[in-house]
């Protein structure tokens, strides 16, 4: 935090997220003037939640606060992904993997505070709440989750910039990760950017991990789980395996938006770093031949 003069205002009215606590000692006071709060913005954050007074349900306030510490970290990992660009295009590899790895750890967050929802949320909370929405109050327009994809594309372009002026391939970068030996001084590029390959991959999966956890949290709140007979087309093969849901099922869940859960699955599986895995395909195929894959 940055030093400055103590600028407290004594005897400022203070706010609460729940005035009407007849304990005193229950209210949570914030707004106190101090620098702390001026310093870190903590007052405009803790208005951002809704007052006691104004839930619909209390698990409406578990409810908002994990999308507003996710939206948070989100923010922090863009301004690393951000920061990385610049780094690469420096030819600091180094520094790039050490910001790319605190963005990943930063994707942590989410998928902790999402894993709270998932295991004490019930399910008629959510339902409850859910009905209380504006239509269209949809996940997909997370203004974090949008710009660390639109952030993935100059970032990928940063690297492969890197690759091109270093005269190096991603399937360098995996031969120099499984080296044996310690690199000679012209191959100190492809070892370092061997670790912005691995940061990258960690940053990527940290994404992967919420949105897998994201769609589990939707098979367990609104349901649509593809082995969930009742959302099958014909119900039970009766043969002991359920055929996959299909979007012309009418009992499948939807999004507030109106769309059918079945499209999350495909967002699931979606990588920040398309690009990335072609190389591991590639080294593939070069270990095992053709005629032993099949």
């Amino acid at each position: 935090m940055s030093k400055r003069a103590t600028t407290g205002r004594p005897g400022a009215a203070r706010r609460a997220l729940n005035p009407q606590a007849e304990d005193r000692l229950l209210v949570f006071e914030y707004d106190r003037g101090s620098n702390y709060e001026e310093d870190t913005r903590l007052t405009t954050a803790l208005s951002a939640l809704l007052p006691e007074d104004g839930l619909v349900h209390p698990d409406q306030r578990l409810f908002q606060s994990v999308h507003l510490i996710t939206e948070y970290a989100w923010a922090a990992m863009h301004f690393e992904m951000v920061r990385a660009v610049g780094l690469l295009d420096e030819s600091d590899f180094l520094l790039t993997a050490q910001v790319l790895d605190r963005s990943a750890a930063l994707g942590r967050i989410p998928v902790q505070a999402l894993h709270t929802l998932v295991e004490f949320l019930p399910q008629t909370a959510l339902l409850t709440m859910r009905d209380t929405f504006p239509e269209n109050t949809t996940g997909l327009d997370s203004p974090g989750a949008r710009n660390l994809r639109r952030a993935a594309q100059p970032l990928w372009a940063a690297f492969t910039r890197a690759l091109e002026r270093s005269d190096l391939t991603p399937e360098d970068l995996i031969t120099a990760q499984g080296r044996t030996t310690r690199p000679a001084e012209t191959e100190r590029a492809a070892a370092e950017l061997a670790l912005v390959r691995q940061s990258l991959i960690r940053l990527d999966g940290a994404v992967a991990d919420w949105k897998q956890l994201h769609l589990r949290m939707v098979w367990g709140q609104l349901g649509g789980h593809p082995e969930a007979a009742a959302y099958s087309p014909a119900g039970s093969s009766g043969t002991g395996s359920r055929p996959e849901g299909g979007p012309s099922c009418p009992m499948q869940p939807t999004s507030l938006r109106g769309e059918s859960t079945l499209s999350l699955r495909k967002m699931a599986e979606r990588t920040l770093f398309p690009q990335l895995w072609d190389s591991v395909d590639a080294i593939y195929r070069r270990f095992v031949p053709a005629d032993a894959a099949s």
